[in-house]
């Protein structure tokens, strides 16, 4: 197992996406309520181990889960803009996008939800 959190956090400090969304809207953990806009939640959903020799783990499969909230107001980027700058962070990253839907939120709220997934050996 390793600290994925530190890993994520790395990945999404990327100044890109800070100025697409300031850095008080990235988040590591999910709100009770999503009341800033535009923000990007990610999650650690998953981690497993991997590749046994002699009985122990030499690799760990990571999964994140990425929460992409905006408005779909004049001067808000859209879910699309900020999941390709996402995308891009976590694919140079050597991340995958497994999963990549949108979801109509009501009230003119976009939410984009993407799933990426990494194997680290040690």
């Amino acid at each position: 197992m390793i600290n994925a959190k530190k890993v994520y956090n790395e990945i999404l400090s990327d100044p890109i996406l800070i100025e697409m969304v300031g850095e008080d809207s990235i988040m590591d953990s999910y709100p009770d309520e999503v009341v800033k806009f535009p923000c990007v939640i990610f999650t650690d959903s998953l981690q497993t181990d991997i590749e046994f020799g002699d009985n122990q783990p030499h690799g760990t499969e990571c999964y994140v889960d990425v929460h992409i909230f905006t408005k779909a107001l004049d001067g808000f980027p859209t879910t699309t803009e900020i999941g390709l700058a996402v995308n891009n962070i976590f694919h140079d990253n050597d991340f995958y996008c497994t999963s990549n839907s949108e979801l109509e939120e009501g009230n003119g709220t976009k939410h984009r939800v993407m799933k990426f997934k990494n194997e680290f050996f040690s």
